[in-house]
């Protein structure tokens, strides 16, 4: 084998291997995040499925393929994964421990119980102690709760009005496509070919922060501040039913307590907090003067909340977006990468379909045992009398017009023969040419020649022809 020829094999291999890494560590990521290690804690048994399953996934994916890897690559990929779920794992422990460590229990009262014992030793009576902690208690939560309900709101109000997310899968390959063309970053291009999901995600990452921080800042801003005011009304509502049932019947302030915390357990959670200290309370009036005046200063405090805040928060609008975005259908076409639109991320028996495929050359597709990379488009391949190799060793060509015994991820697939050809991804192979070329060490000449007409072809109208998408 010529040395072209193996490094192209190699490169194939590399990509496809990389894609593989790539799934299953996503995989084992789902797997590990259906674990309850925030309620019940950490446990070896988890890692070990874990391995077990990474295992299991390199014995299938070399059971088609004429290689084997090494035990350390198997080793190596286990450790990839433990590392990027160990974040997560930590995060989870934590709380658990927080919930369950008698030790960081009491660690992380330090500050609540030094408070309770400076105040009253300057003389501050119960009430006021207590009415300083509530205030506190309220002061976290209240902002952890403003902060994700306005992450909840920017996201909707994006899903609603936001050209690119208020439509359907196709709506949304249109504007990631449009965004790529007009950066004419190749190396962007290449992830959403090689990694289509990627792109997507940093293209919804990036059009969160242009809404939220730019475009429509103001709105934003005003939305924060909306939350704030709401949730203002919630706690001063939760105060006034918490002493009105006090007051109509005896009990102390933990009977008070339980009242307020249920009134606001629907919109937002307090932390445990110990009223041992504080049962000689009894006027819940001056206790609610108390906590109002407390909750004035929150407020205050919480309008001039930074936007960047909501990203720092448990829901982030941009993972809400992507959550709900992208949960669809990632299969790409075996040979164009074109990526499946079906919104239904498993719709087995259904086939995987595009409306419009790209020239074969994007993915590399190229003629065996030459440098031509293939420049017809799927649609057009599987009406030919051409014949095809289902891998880059496979000894036995297939007939395009018999595609689908080609193998699974062949037969998967429904690819109409027609002559529908999107003009985007003629001007993409004419404008990267050169970087086609080199990104695949092939070249676009011989059988793989770009047509003359292609080279006519503008950016703007390439963009305007993925409104044909949308229109079917």
């Amino acid at each position: 084998m010529d040395e072209s020829k193996l490094n192209r094999v190699q490169h194939e291999e590399q990509e496809t291997i990389r894609l593989f890494i790539q799934e299953v560590n996503k995989s084992c990521l789902e797997i590990i995040k259906t674990k309850p290690v925030s309620t019940r804690g950490y446990s070896i048994t988890y890692l070990q499925e874990l391995a077990k399953t990474i295992k299991n996934r390199v014995t299938e994916f070399e059971s088609e393929r004429k290689f084997t890897f090494k035990k350390e690559f198997i080793v190596d990929l286990s450790l990839y994964v433990f590392d990027r779920a160990a974040s997560w794992l930590l995060d989870s422990h934590k709380i658990f421990k927080q919930n369950n460590d008698v030790i960081t229990y009491l660690e992380s009262k330090k500050t609540e119980y030094y408070n309770i014992f400076r105040g009253f030793c300057r003389g501050s009576s119960s009430v006021v102690v207590f009415g300083e902690m509530m205030s506190e208690k309220l002061k976290v939560s209240a902002i952890e709760a403003v902060c994700n309900k306005t992450a909840v709101d920017i996201a909707g109000e994006m899903m609603c009005n936001f050209p690119a997310f208020n439509g359907n899968r196709l709506n949304l390959e249109k504007h990631v496509l449009t965004a790529l063309a007009k950066k004419e970053d190749f190396n962007s291009f290449i992830t959403y070919i090689r990694n289509p999901r990627r792109q997507v995600e940093a293209f919804i990452k990036e059009e969160v922060s242009k809404y939220m921080f730019i475009r429509q800042k103001t709105k934003a801003q005003t939305i924060l501040r909306k939350n704030v005011e709401n949730f203002n009304k919630i706690i001063s509502h939760a105060l006034f039913k918490a002493t009105e049932k006090l007051q109509k019947r005896k009990g102390d302030i933990k009977d008070w307590l339980e009242e307020f915390s249920s009134v606001l357990e629907p919109n937002l959670t307090l932390d445990t907090i110990n009223c041992q200290n504080f049962r000689d309370i009894n006027n819940f009036d001056f206790l609610k003067e108390e906590i109002e005046k407390g909750l004035k200063i929150i407020t205050e405090e919480m309008k001039s909340l930074p936007l960047n805040k909501v990203n720092e928060c448990r829901q982030k609008p941009e993972q809400i977006l992507i959550d709900q975005l992208c949960n669809c259908c990632w299969e790409r076409c075996p040979f164009c990468a074109a990526v499946c639109t079906n919104t239904l991320k498993d719709h087995s028996p259904e086939k995987h379909s595009v409306p419009f495929h790209r020239p074969s050359g994007v993915k590399g597709w190229h003629v065996r045992g030459k440098v031509d990379l293939v420049v017809d488009f799927c649609t057009t391949s599987v009406a030919s009398d051409r014949s095809f190799y289902p891998e880059h060793d496979s000894e036995q060509s297939v007939p395009y017009k018999q595609y689908p015994t080609a193998g699974e991820r062949y037969a998967s697939w429904s690819i109409t023969a027609d002559a529908s050809m999107l003009a985007y991804w003629k001007w993409f192979v004419c404008h990267f040419q050169e970087e086609v070329e080199k990104y695949y060490d092939l070249k676009f000449q011989g059988r793989g020649e770009i047509p003359q007409e292609w080279k006519h072809l503008s950016k703007e109208e390439a963009i305007g022809s993925l409104s044909e998408m949308c229109s079917l």
